[in-house]
């Protein structure tokens, strides 16, 4: 076997185990946050199991490791933990923007994180004229108003209902679908 050969076996064996890797990047985006604040990655399910945690330097933090298997997680700011973004946390290259509560964070950078992120804004929008008709709605005293905006309600939960299973349904082969299966329970429409 010459030299050439040689390397060029070495090569092909490199792009074969980059493409066979288990390991994960997070880069983080955290400007509306303050410089030296900590970020902790952890399980969504079991808080107390952390895996990992950064710091907060320049606006941006980053986070790496392996994973075989892919888990649903929580990045949070230790100082504030409802500025969070839950994910998953895959192999590959993961991108959070992490904003301060009551500002929505998001996540992307695979397709599993970018469906994710997707049924989150879907749901965010729908839910955001969910709370406004329902504030509309006590607000008025006639009752034929009132029947027509609990009827455009009712109309909306449906509509977040058939997001999240045709989220479900797309996903159906993954983690993201099952893990809606597992725990969205659709309600009784009447």
């Amino acid at each position: 076997m010459t030299y050439r050969n040689i390397i060029r076996l070495a090569a092909a064996g490199m792009v074969f185990c980059a493409c066979q890797s288990d390991s994960y990047k997070i880069k983080g985006c955290a400007s509306l946050l303050k410089d030296g604040d900590t970020i902790t990655l952890a399980l969504e399910d079991n808080q107390q199991k952390i895996l990992g945690q950064t710091l907060i330097s320049e606006g941006t933090f980053a986070l790496s490791g392996t994973t075989d298997t892919t888990v649903f997680c929580r990045a949070y700011l230790n100082s504030n933990p409802l500025s969070s973004v839950s994910f998953f946390l895959e192999p590959g290259n993961i991108t959070i923007e992490l904003n301060p509560y009551p500002k929505q964070s998001r996540v992307s950078g695979t397709v599993m994180n970018n469906e994710w992120q997707k049924l989150n804004d879907q749901v965010q929008v729908l839910g955001d004229k969910l709370i406004k008709l329902a504030e509309e709605s006590a607000k008025t005293d006639v009752t034929e108003n009132r029947r027509k905006l609990q009827s455009m309600v009712d109309s909306l939960h449906r509509e977040i209902s058939g997001c999240i299973k045709s989220t479900a349904q797309r996903n159906k082969d993954n983690v993201l679908g099952k893990y809606i299966e597992d725990n969205y329970k659709e309600p009784e429409f009447k």
